[in-house]
């Protein structure tokens, strides 16, 4: 019988092989054991992976707090959180401005149609000429002859007005846009064209119609014009006490600023002398740093300066007294018999805005009555401005401020709206699927619509922007869907084409899931259904359907999951204003453009500095972002476990 020599090489193939396997650095290594290893360990590098993605977001995001605390007793101290209450009351004048000024606007065109037309198509062909003579004339500018140069220029506006005098009617028509053309009468145009070719001849002097035509209008409209210039003259007081405390305040932020970076410049600039090798370079460094440092003890007086503020309060109170005045005096002066329904609604608007409006200011007296610039600000506060907060504003010369209720809002209503076309759709697909098709049509179509998850994120969105906004919008103009809220849709990106396309992404998730579902429910309760007489869809609607609904929410809940962390659609589809949707106006609010915790974090990711609050402030919307999808997904898993009982 053969034996083997102790020089004798193992064979690799059969190293793993047999019961008793080899021993690797003291390890007994099988074939058994290191399969269950390599898979075991995958498992568990998963669990490593999610711990560091977790690590990782706490420690970025954990100074947030803190550096946002700083941040907003700066703003105090300095005197921006004085100045963003005048800011606010500034802002709610000119709202009311801007509805007065739309119904003005309103009643006028709807009193002086054909006046206003000929004065918009005059002035429209006036900019026409004045932009082709002055393009001429400037070719003439490095002529040095003075008298050619002036010869030159008469013979150029001789040839500019006999071009237009040469212009037929359609010609001249051609030069305004298709709009103006659309909405204006034919004899205004006529009128217009004339008064236009008057102007040729007369050398840039305006015609004296047009000036008849424009005081008829301001006559006519009576009080109304009184109304709008009494609410445009009760917000300048308010305005220039803003701007001028806004300078002050702006000024005390910016040297607390660089006051708080002195250190950092200090540890800089002696890291860099420690690597150079120059002594004289070293040695400026090493002085400059420590000038810097000498300029530690040079604190900002921020009570000397902060003494304007207190100043300026019996003024603003004052000028507050007078603009409420101002705007009670222009409410009465708005006339109580209007042409145009639009000039109605306003002003009845007006008539509630301007006493609730009186209302802020009355509140923001008080505010600054109990101001103190020093008053401590707690930890407390900065969680409150950043989970509460209904603005996020960044890379502002004024401000920056972090409230992520604008991000949290906009993701979840391209959600829930995304939802609504989503599961009905993927629902109605996993039943037809399960309990009607042939297995042939079925093969068919439960690859077609997995199928529809491979589409890359990028694609979908540049055929939201290229093709689908446009033909949304056009669609929405069509006077048939003018009884839909919001339509027709006045921006191009909104939540509505963030929600289509992110259903259409979602809608393949569910589909599976819920199939899924359906096909785990035992076959015994359909048969049974169906030996007692039921029809199949009364067997798959009140049988089989309510037996898989938990793993159909599950579906619905990973769907959501699958909607609310998609980044690159929302991006390029949503509209990216960060500010909470105005929900007054109904249903309609899904035709505006809102912005998500998402793309903030891919939007502002590149350009922000490393270790600043910003850059923690994006850490702490990406671990809410990360709890909430943990959160659903977590839920998810529970309810799937209780459907598998």
């Amino acid at each position: 019988m053969p034996t083997t020599s102790s020089s004798e090489k193992p064979n690799p193939s059969r190293i793993f092989s047999g019961k008793r396997g080899v021993r690797l650095l003291g390890l007994k290594m099988t074939a058994d054991g290191s399969v269950k290893g390599f898979f075991g360990g995958n498992a568990y590098l998963a669990i490593v992976f999610l711990l560091f993605i977790c690590l990782f977001l706490l420690r970025a995001a954990i100074g947030f707090f803190p550096g946002y605390k700083v941040e907003l007793r700066e703003d105090r101290q300095s005197g921006i959180e004085f100045v963003n209450l005048l800011k606010q009351e500034v802002a709610g004048h000119t709202a009311l401005l801007r509805k007065m000024d739309i119904a003005y606007i309103a009643e006028k065109r709807a009193r002086y149609s054909k006046e206003e037309a000929v004065i918009l198509l005059y002035n429209r062909f006036e900019g026409v000429v004045d932009d082709h003579l002055e393009e001429q004339i400037y070719g003439l500018a490095e002529i040095e002859d003075a008298s050619k140069k002036e010869k030159e220029k008469q013979q150029l506006r001789d040839a500019v007005r006999q071009h237009c005098l040469n212009l037929s009617d359609d010609e001249i028509a051609l030069t305004l846009s298709p709009l103006e053309i659309k909405t204006a009468p034919q004899e205004s145009i006529e009128q217009a064209i004339a008064l236009a070719t008057t102007y040729a001849l007369t050398e840039a002097e305006t015609p004296d119609e047009i000036d008849q035509l424009q005081n008829a209008i301001r006559d006519g409209m009576g009080s109304f014009t009184q109304a709008l210039a009494e609410m445009r003259s009760a917000g300048n007081a308010i305005g220039e006490l803003e701007r001028k405390l806004a300078d002050k305040a702006k000024e005390t932020s910016d040297l607390l600023k660089r006051q708080r970076e002195i250190p950092k410049r200090i540890a800089a600039l002696r890291e860099g002398a420690s690597k150079i090798n120059d002594p004289k370079e070293r040695e400026e460094k090493l002085e400059t740093a420590k000038q810097l440092e000498n300029g530690l003890n040079n604190h900002v007086d921020i009570d000397e300066r902060a003494t304007v503020f207190y100043a300026s309060i019996s003024e603003h109170h004052d000028i507050v007294d007078k603009m409420v005045s101002d705007l009670l005096e222009s409410k009465k002066l708005i006339p109580t018999t209007l042409s145009s329904n639009e000039a109605k609604s306003l002003a009845s608007e007006l008539k509630e805005l301007i006493p609730a409006f009186q209302n802020i200011l009355e509140k923001n007296k008080e505010k600054l009555a109990e101001w103190k610039h020093d008053e401590p600000i707690g930890t407390t506060t900065a969680v409150k401005a950043f989970f509460f907060g209904t603005e996020w504003q960044t890379n502002s010369s004024w401000q920056d401020v972090y409230g992520i209720l604008p991000l949290l809002t906009g993701s979840l209503l391209i959600a829930g709206v995304s939802l609504l076309f989503a599961v009905p759709v993927a629902l109605g697909a996993a039943i037809y699927v399960n309990q009607f098709s042939h297995h042939r049509e079925a093969a068919l179509l439960k690859p077609a619509i997995e199928f529809v998850q491979a589409i890359p994120s990028v694609v979908l969105g540049l055929f939201g922007v290229l093709v689908l906004a446009g033909l949304l919008k056009d669609a929405s103009a069509h006077p048939l869907l003018s009884w839909i809220p919001g339509f027709p849709i006045q921006e191009r990106l909104n939540v509505l084409l963030a929600a289509l396309l992110l259903a259409f992404m979602a809608a393949p998730t569910i589909f599976t899931l819920a199939e899924d579902a359906l096909n785990n429910v035992p076959r015994a309760y359909s048969e049974a259904s169906l030996a007692m007489g039921a029809t199949r869809l009364q067997t798959a609607l009140k049988v089989v359907l309510p037996s898989a609904v938990s793993g159909i929410i599950a579906a619905v809940l990973l769907g959501f999951g699958r909607v609310i962390g998609e980044t690159m659609v929302v991006l390029l589809v949503a509209g990216n204003k960060a500010a909470i949707p105005e929900f007054s106006s109904g249903l309609g609010v899904v035709t505006q453009p809102v912005h998500t915790m998402t793309s903030i974090i891919a939007q502002e990711c590149g350009e922000v500095e490393t270790g600043s609050l910003h850059y923690m402030a994006l850490f702490m919307v990406g671990l809410i972002l990360f709890l909430i999808s943990l959160s659903v997904n977590s839920y998810c898993q529970r309810v799937l476990k209780k459907s598998t009982k």
